[in-house]
């Protein structure tokens, strides 16, 4: 039987009767006696014409029924099973009734008749295309469809189940997509679904509340400061107070009071974070300084003269340099969710007592809604508040912000060094107020992104001078060190070709400093840039502010050094913790961090005379079961801000605009194709369809770099091939004009397989636009599904369901970023042979009204016994050597586990683990024991053996303590290094005849 059968099945109430309207067409040969006849007759009454170049074609739509006109079938239930023959007996329609409870499950399908030959190919005449079908009810109504979410109903369930009570599920597909009209009076299949997804607002008309230059000013009193804040508050309790009045089903009305109860908290909390500013001076003027730096930040990272990528001194910056007084900064302000953010979260950041200093304050928002800029104001408010509370003593590490990949922290680190810079100037201008050291940033990365020692000669990971005497050598200079360009003026840190002149390159290395500087001469950060990218600088100077990847703490168990970053006797430890995508701290790398975690929070609270936990932070797009994480990662309750509310539509500080332009989302599922010629035509046609289409040059611009997304390398490899070869011949063949033919010379990989230097190269390059040299096709892998914020962009096909629907979100949500900007275009192409990626297709329509909802949980076991085995000595190790004095690495022998502050710095690592799994509390409890017998054991010498002190990682004069992971019979307890590769290779021998 030739491809294909295709239909719907939905549920209906009351119904006896229903309404079939069929269309479809095919496709006949064109003869040369009917090309004969055709040039016969006049060009305007003829059935087909030649091209533009003249050809004749090839073949001729032959409609057997339009949906203007289609075939109409009524049916009966009283039929009951019926099979009728349709377009000309080509076809059947065969309709199903199944009795359901009170109603029917309706299933409609078109069966193609045509028998294919046994060995033979598909047979073009013998194919239907166009097919579709639209069923109404004679009588009765379309119920929704109980799809398999109804099955499992836990707290949240119920939660999501109010929220979204108004996007019901009405039809699923059969080798289609089904789609139904508003009203619900019809239900209407489709072989290429759309879905718009609509973009949230959160506009509100308190003007004044939100201005940065109003909230910057430290002269405004207290008492109007107070009202204003309050008037923004008032607002949203307004609301509060009006969904509190809305009627739900009573199944679900235990569900309502638990989302209203965490609506009403975080209005509490912000009326305390008022309180808190209106009334500390310190936090008043913290907060007013922390609103002046925002504005600078967002003026040197937004406006055009300052973002724009320049050469030295190629402009004066003194005829560029902002008045930040100029009135014209007036347009920046807080986007609502960041500034109730801020006032959530300030009074249980200074309040170390405060009952909320426990709860991680978890960011939950549409990606590309501002999450950056809310905790980056945040994070330069402590920064600032330590100075003007501790003095000297605020200095040294304040703010730790990790994320989970180099090139998210890549492009985080360029706006962070935004930020600091500012900060630094402020405090440069105001030294008296906020002390003479330096506001300064660190990156904490791999050996693969940034060097991280100043002086190596190891050919694998050279240090800092080796790189830097290398760079002055090349002719095209690759800058490996991480800042692409002053974060104040847009110079360039390393000129594009080589120079004599060193001043061109702003970086100063010798063995055994490092530092940046800006080349343009009269920038303010020309004599320094207060930012550093080598670990060794990083734990000789600790900064102010470190941005790393999270899998890079495994290195705490190794780095003695490491040690200056948690405070001592000159500076406080770090006292806030952001994670951004929590989403990914899941899976192995979660249940790894999770140990770690309660190490490093430890290490900072035995580091802190009044014994204070630092306040964590969070920030995501997609999650679910967030409690039930953060509970396992960091020992403690969450609370989402902002809280969703009753519907899935409107949480007060987002909401959906249904009146703007939406992401438009299509789907594709070839039949009769492999899924690589699908790719090559479909991405043919998307690169031609931009010159093709009469589209302005905005449009143009944001439709002409295709982003072709993959879910393995394997797949990105063979597209790599395609791009170059394959899809420019296809598209020679579909343009209609050969001077308008795309060429697709520009292709460009962004996958893990790049070095980490390019990346941040691929992204400057994706800025260009369409007229000045752009990408045209830019195939990746989900490297590029965080971090990437470029406005042009807009266009993305995606080959195959990635493999969760949050990767799903994240990936798409790179195109059509901007409002200023057409709408994003998504294009996911679905194999036909793997049973999710058509489960997807057949769902299309519902699962995209409900795409949050459809985000999987996430898990961590970071106290189960595997992963205890693989990291629990090593958070017993992190303690000992930044905690309890035992930092270098003969120091291991000095390990005396009954001494009081020994014992008590075990017990808070103990108390933080059962914390955050209590039901594995006697196992963690007993492992952590055997590791500190097993410890004291090493450090001492069997009678007649030759003594050898224990070190944490010595030569082969010592006992080691520590071995690495991948080291085969190891002497010492086999530690990780990164907390990536978590597992070892295995090696097979396989044996057997010949």
């Amino acid at each position: 039987m030739l491809l294909l059968q295709w239909g719907l099945v939905f549920f209906t109430l009351d119904c006896n009767e229903i309404r079939i309207d069929a269309w479809a067409a095919e496709y006949k040969k064109i003869t040369a006696n009917e090309i004969k006849e055709q040039e016969k007759i006049d060009e305007k009454d003829r059935i087909f014409n030649q091209d533009i170049s003249g050809k004749w074609p090839k073949w001729i739509r032959n409609p057997l029924a339009t949906e203007e006109s289609p075939k109409t079938v009524t049916h009966s239930q009283s039929s009951k099973n019926h099979t009728i023959e349709i377009f000309n007996k080509k076809a059947e329609l065969n309709v199903i009734w199944r009795p359901t409870g009170k109603g029917y499950l309706i299933t409609i399908t078109i069966i193609n008749k045509t028998q294919q030959k046994e060995e033979s190919s598909i047979r073009t005449e013998d194919c239907l295309f166009q097919v579709g079908f639209r069923c109404s009810l004679v009588n009765g109504s379309i119920r929704e469809y109980q799809g398999s979410d109804k099955l499992a109903f836990d707290e949240e369930e119920e939660e999501l189940a109010l929220q979204y009570k108004k996007k019901a599920t009405f039809a699923v597909g059969h080798g289609c997509a089904p789609f139904w009209s508003e009203d619900i009076k019809y239900i209407q299949t489709s072989s290429l679904p759309t879905s718009e997804v609509k973009p949230v607002t959160n506009n509100i008309n308190n003007e004044k509340a939100i201005s940065l230059k109003f909230l910057s000013d430290e002269s405004i009193d207290a008492d109007i400061l107070r009202n204003k804040l309050n008037a923004f508050t008032e607002d949203y309790r307004v609301w509060f107070k009006k969904i509190s009045k809305e009627d739900v089903q009573s199944d679900l009305k235990k569900a309502k009071e638990r989302i209203l109860a965490r609506v009403n908290k975080a209005h509490k909390r912000m009326l305390k974070g008022i309180t808190e500013i209106t009334t500390n001076p310190e936090v008043k003027q913290a907060f007013a300084i922390m609103n002046n730096v925002m504005m600078r930040q967002m003026i040197h990272t937004t406006e055009k003269e300052f973002v724009s990528l320049r050469n030295r001194d190629e402009i004066d910056y003194n005829t560029i340099r902002p008045s930040y007084d100029d009135k014209k900064f007036e347009m920046f302000k807080w986007r609502p969710f960041q500034l109730g953010f801020l006032l959530v979260a300030i009074e249980s950041l200074v309040n170390p007592n405060s009952e909320d200093r426990d709860v991680v304050d978890l960011i939950w928002f549409p990606t590309g809604g501002g999450k950056t800029e809310a905790y980056l104001g945040l994070a330069a408010f402590e920064l600032i508040y330590r100075r003007l509370k501790f003095g000297q003593k605020g200095a040294g590490t304040s703010v730790i912000k990790r994320y989970t990949l180099r090139l998210l922290t890549a492009q985080q680190f360029q706006r962070a060094s935004t930020l600091i810079s500012c900060l630094e100037l402020i405090r440069k201008e105001r030294e008296a107020l906020l002390g003479e050291t330096s506001f300064t940033l660190g990156l904490f990365v791999g050996e693969n992104t940034s060097p991280n020692k100043f002086n190596s000669e190891n050919d694998k990971f050279l240090g800092a001078y080796q790189k830097y005497k290398a760079l002055l050598n090349e002719e095209r200079p690759k800058n490996e060190f991480a800042l692409l360009q002053c974060p104040l003026c847009g110079t360039k840190i390393v000129p594009d070709k080589k120079t004599e002149d060193e001043k061109d390159y702003g970086i100063v290395v010798t063995q055994s400093t490092f530092s940046f500087f800006c080349p343009t001469s009269s920038c303010d950060l020309h004599q320094s840039i207060p930012v550093t990218v080598v670990d060794d600088d990083i734990f000789r100077k600790p900064p102010s502010f470190i941005i790393g990847t999270i899998d890079k703490f495994a290195r705490l168990a190794w780095d003695s050094q490491a040690k200056n970053l948690f405070g001592g006797d000159e500076n406080r430890p770090p006292s806030l913790i952001i994670q951004d995508e929590l989403h990914l701290i899941s899976g192995p790398l979660g249940t790894i961090t999770g140990v770690y975690e309660a190490a490093i929070e430890t290490v900072i609270i035995s580091n802190s005379k009044e014994k204070i936990k630092p306040k964590y932070i969070a920030a995501t797009a997609t999650i679910r079961r967030a409690n039930e994480q953060v509970k396992k990662l960091y020992g403690r309750t969450v609370d989402i801000f902002p809280p969703p509310g009753l519907s899935s539509d409107d949480s007060y500080f987002a909401r959906t605009n249904y009146d703007a332009l939406g992401r438009l989302y299509i789907g594709i599922m070839n039949q009769g194709h492999t899924q690589d010629t699908s790719l090559v035509r479909l991405s043919a046609a998307l690169s031609q369809s931009v010159l093709e289409c009469q589209l302005s040059e905005e449009a143009k611009d944001t439709w002409w770099t295709q982003i072709i997304y993959h879910n393995s390398r394997r797949e990105l490899g063979k597209s790599m091939t395609k791009s170059k070869d394959d899809i420019p011949k296809r598209v020679r063949i579909i343009t209609s004009d050969e001077k308008n033919r795309r060429k697709l010379a520009n292709v460009e990989e962004l996958s893990g397989s790049r070095p980490a230097f390019e990346i941040p190269q691929v992204l400057s390059k994706l800025e260009k636009k369409f007229n000045d040299d752009a990408i045209d096709i830019l195939p990746c892998t989900n490297m590029i599904s965080v971090g990437v914020d470029v406005s042009r962009l807009g266009l993305m096909l995606i080959f195959g369901q990635p493999k969760t629907t949050s990767e799903y979100i994240q990936a798409s949500s790179r195109v059509g970023r901007s409002d200023k900007y057409p709408p994003g275009i998504v294009v996911t192409l679905y194999s036909p042979y793997k049973p999710r990626d058509r489960s997807h297709y057949e769902n299309f329509n519902a699962y995209h009204k409900k795409l949050y909802r459809a985000v999987e949980p996430t898990s961590v076991t970071p106290f189960a016994y595997p992963s205890r085995i693989r990291s629990l000595h090593a958070a017993l190790v992190i303690v000992m050597r930044h905690a309890a004095g035992l930092g270098g690495d003969d120091k291991a022998q000095d390990f005396k586990p009954l001494m009081p502050e020994t014992k008590e710095i075990i017990k808070t690592l103990e108390e933080r683990m059962c914390m955050a799994e209590p039901e594995e509390e006697v196992a963690i409890k007993e492992h952590i024991k055997d590791l500190v017998k097993e410890w004291v054991k090493k450090t001492e010498t069997a009678e007649g053996e030759k003594y050898k002190p224990l070190y944490y990682d010595g030569g082969r004069q010592y006992k080691k303590l520590l071995s690495r992971y991948d080291q085969r019979n190891p002497e010492g307890w086999s530690t990780l290094n990164s907390m990536r590769n978590i597992d070892l290779e295995a090696i097979i021998k396989v044996t057997g005849g010949k």
